[in-house]
């Protein structure tokens, strides 16, 4: 179909092969209560080079993006999507991929990501990315409420990128506007652009070539990521020497200089000394923040390889570092080991999730977050034991990003990656793991009565829990604590009636309106997650 139209195919959940699909998923994938496998084969990834695989619709419906070695021999590009937090999928019919966009060997699909708009919808990109001679990308968006898809566009063909122009473009965000922001294929070779869509929703499959992310043009495993202004940032390992992983901000508003555009200069994130500060990852949040982990390469001499943090804001810039973890020369061998790490945050209130190999302390796959007060990571759950080995688990994710509020971090904490029982031999394992059961507790300030929303109904909640003896107990005391002072008492009732009802009263401070963690961590009984967090 053409002009944006898209071609119809039956929801899954409304019909038989969706139904089985889930029940096979149900009785033979399940881990354990956090864990599931989604598929098993030779690929069972989203690709070495993907940002995002998986998204959060409006209704709470988890969709995961990636490549699947099938029964027919196909590198099928899937949808799986998850109605039940991430317990059971199906898988959505049909593939994505076609002949021309990487079906069928030679030269397969090999990496793709994924992004939603408001409405819903699924922007995906893809790549058959074949060292050293064989590169094309590809766009189409999917609705999995509907089975819509659009025409599949290729952008090296919008960009005039030749077959052996390599790269590894793999990024794709949409900012508030519902503009579609895309690394791009270039005709360069290891010289990555910014596209961006020419209408909302990139609705006439048109998307305009904004120039190179790095000064130099150089740039290679560009991450994107959109601040609370709508502005693009960029990070990026820029190939010429010494080799470093750097950020650069395009502006797409128009302001007191009237023009938009790129950042004149760039941050160097890593150090300037070493040969290759390859990889690295963003991450915003609603409040002026942005996030990024990093990998630091051994100086020459140096036994350490250091995976690092910072934060951004308008007014201070770049943070100072501070060390996610180390490792010796001796577990990190190669440019593969990585692809073992990498960041979200609760857009909320800014509290950082990092998923990683935890190579300096016998290699287990952990879970740690850091609170916007706090100056360093804390492990806060161990995803998987080491007993099969230091890289058996590559590729992590995590969900979530600012726009659509629906795929905040917020509501949960979805992580994927890969297994390898034995790295390097097919089959290969893509896992999926809910990581809101840990150690990050989230709710909303003022919801005492965890129905989702803060309102009188939580007031008359919190008075009977107060004064009437044998009342009602509520599960999460720190929600009840709507003044956030530490305590709950009639003071908190009184600051609610005020920011209900009395014009110009104080909002309510994190977490709210939305799900999330307390930025300054909980002074207060709160057990679990609230029922009204999925």
């Amino acid at each position: 179909m053409k002009n944006g139209m898209m071609d119809h195919y039956p929801h899954p959940r409304r019909t038989i092969v969706g139904i089985l699909a889930s029940l096979v998923l149900l009785c033979c994938s399940v881990m354990s209560s956090a864990q599931v496998i989604l598929h098993s084969d030779e690929m069972a990834s989203s690709g070495s080079n993907t940002s995002h695989n998986m998204v959060r619709d409006d209704d709470g419906v988890l969709h995961c993006v990636s490549l699947e070695r099938n029964a027919a021999d196909e590198m099928a590009l899937i949808v799986q999507s998850s109605s039940d937090g991430g317990a059971t999928w199906w898988t959505q019919p049909p593939n994505l991929n076609d002949d021309d966009s990487g079906l069928f060997d030679p030269d397969p699909a090999s990496q793709c990501s994924v992004a939603i708009d408001d409405q819903g919808i699924l922007h995906v990109l893809w790549g058959r990315y074949t060292y050293p001679s064989y590169f094309r990308q590809f766009y189409r968006r999917f609705d999995p409420a509907t089975g819509d898809r659009s025409d599949i566009i290729e952008i090296s063909t919008i960009t005039g990128a030749p077959l052996n122009a390599r790269t590894s473009a793999m990024d794709i965000v949409i900012d508030g506007n519902n503009t579609v922001w895309i690394s791009g294929h270039h005709p360069s070779s290891w010289v990555e652009h910014l596209l961006r869509s020419d209408q909302p929703y990139a609705a006439d499959d048109s998307f305009t070539d904004l120039g190179a992310f790095s000064p130099s043009a150089s740039a290679q495993n560009t991450r994107l990521a959109v601040d609370d202004s709508g502005r693009i940032h960029c990070s990026f390992y820029r190939n010429t020497p010494p080799g470093v992983y750097e950020h650069r901000i395009y502006d797409p508003t128009i302001g007191p200089s009237g023009a938009a555009g790129w950042q004149a200069d760039t941050f160097v994130l890593g150090n300037t000394t070493g040969s290759n500060d390859y990889f690295g990852w963003l991450s915003s949040d609603a409040l002026g923040n942005v996030h990024s982990a990093y990998v630091v390469d051994a100086a020459s001499g140096s036994p350490l390889w250091s995976f690092r943090y910072r934060r951004w804001d308008e007014i201070n810039g770049w943070s100072d570092e501070t060390t996610l973890f180390d490792a010796s020369s001796d577990q990190v061998t190669n440019i593969a080991n990585y692809k073992i790490f990498n960041i979200g945050c609760d857009e909320t209130s800014g509290t950082v999730h990092a998923v990683y190999r935890d190579l300096a302390n016998e290699g287990d796959l952990v879970l740690a977050q850091k609170l916007a007060t706090s100056p360093e990571f804390e492990v806060v759950e161990q995803l998987q034991p080491t007993t099969l080995g230091q890289h058996a688990y590559i590729y992590p994710t995590i969900r979530g990003t600012l726009y659509p509020a629906f795929n905040n971090t917020s509501f949960s904490l979805d992580v994927t990656y890969q297994l390898r029982e034995i790295p390097g031999v097919p089959p290969y394992s893509l896992i999926y793991h809910n990581g809101s059961s840990g150690s990050v507790i989230r709710f909303i300030r003022g919801d005492g009565n965890e129905d989702g929303s803060f309102n009188v109904a939580d007031i008359v909640y919190g008075l009977n829990a107060l004064f009437v003896p044998g009342g009602v107990s509520p599960n999460c005391i720190e929600s009840c604590d709507i003044n956030d002072d530490g305590s709950f008492n009639i003071a908190d009732m009184v600051y609610g009636l005020n920011a209900l009802f009395v014009p110009g009263s104080p909002p309510l401070d994190a977490p709210y309106p939305t799900c999330g963690t307390d930025p300054l961590g909980n002074t207060l009984d709160c057990p679990t997650t609230s029922a009204a967090c999925p």
